[in-house]
């Protein structure tokens, strides 16, 4: 994006997502990490250098209106949606079944439909599972919600996004990243193979 302030990176991670950024219109600008504000227990928010590569999906009645609110999204309303970040992996090692991890290792698998609901992986039938491409689309929309409230001078949608992935990704890997950026709101970004 030719008008754009800033360069933004991301790094979606198997283990830990980041997204740092460079101000274009400084010479010599050094380049930073966006501390990642997100949820460190139920009705805790906090500011982290990584955002975990986890989501939990928790059961309707697991918290009390106001346990999940973030900055940009203060009341979650009717069921609760997926958990991202420090929060899904810490309260995630209590109740495992309600747990997905790896979703980037799941993106490359080719020989799973990775549109399908398959995770958490050892999920009993009655708790809700969702697709490799749902969860990295979480992952992606939450990296830009943070940008968007620490930086709202400078939306992400009008910043150059570039998104790592691995080299060892099949094409199909490749879009289904892609379309997970798109899913999370990015636009025009570019992929860039690690």
């Amino acid at each position: 994006m030719s008008d754009a302030k800033y360069a933004i990176g991301i790094d979606l991670g198997t283990t830990h997502s980041a997204l740092s950024w460079v101000d274009l219109h400084s010479e010599g600008a050094a380049p930073e990490i966006l501390p990642v504000t997100q949820q460190s227990g139920p009705g805790a928010v906090q500011d982290y250098s990584l955002l975990p590569s986890f989501l939990y999906v928790p059961h309707d009645s697991e918290f009390a209106p106001g346990d999940l609110a973030l900055p940009w999204n203060a009341s979650p309303g009717g069921i609760a949606g997926p958990i991202v970040g420090e929060m899904a992996r810490s309260h995630g090692a209590l109740t495992p079944i309600r747990l997905v991890s790896s979703a980037k290792s799941w993106l490359g698998h080719a020989g799973v439909d990775r549109r399908a609901g398959i995770l958490p992986a050892d999920a009993p039938p009655e708790v809700e599972r969702i697709s490799p491409l749902a969860a990295s689309t979480h992952y992606l929309q939450h990296l830009r919600d943070a940008w968007n409230h620490r930086h709202p001078e400078a939306p992400f949608d009008q910043q150059s996004v570039t998104v790592t992935i691995p080299a060892s990704f099949d094409p199909a890997a490749r879009e289904l990243t892609a379309e997970a950026a798109q899913g999370a709101g990015y636009q025009g970004i570019t992929l860039l193979e690690e």
